[in-house]
């Protein structure tokens, strides 16, 4: 993540056996350079099993996740 502007606020929180969640107002930049800004809620793979990674497509309701 990119905090580019000025009163940009995120809460990062690891859910139980569970992607990582940041929401709030922030920027964020993917791999391929595109920046998204504004008040965003994003789900993180934590798994690794998803197959939109880094996205979380719910695949750790099936396989779990690693501790």
């Amino acid at each position: 993540m990119e905090n580019e502007s000025k009163g940009s606020s995120a809460e990062v929180r690891i859910l139980q056996n569970g992607p990582i969640m940041i929401k709030g107002t922030f920027s964020f930049k993917d791999s391929s350079g595109k920046i998204t800004t504004g008040e965003q809620e994003l789900y993180l793979c934590r798994c690794g099993g998803s197959a939109s990674k880094p996205w979380c497509d719910g695949t750790h309701n099936k396989i779990g996740v690693p501790d």
